[in-house]
């Protein structure tokens, strides 16, 4: 069931425009959740870690920007 959801999640991260503000969030939120399930009754290895830290990582560049938007158009109301 979690795998069905999950490829829901994808397809609607890959069916979302690129420039959508949101899209890199859901796009690496839904990346590592694949890569988490599909090793849920194996081992991580260090190679899924590394990618899973860079999603992460990607994670907080867009938190970033976003966190830049919003202090940017608090200041110009």
């Amino acid at each position: 069931r979690a795998e069905r959801a999950l490829y829901d999640i994808q397809e609607l991260a890959d069916s979302t425009a690129e420039h959508h503000p949101y899209w890199a969030l859901l796009y690496n939120c839904s990346q590592i959740s694949k890569s988490i399930l599909e090793k849920w009754n194996d081992e991580l290895t260090e190679e899924d870690l590394s990618e899973i830290r860079w999603m992460i990582s990607e994670l907080e560049n867009s938190c970033n920007k976003l966190k830049n938007k919003v202090d940017q158009d608090s200041r110009d109301k």
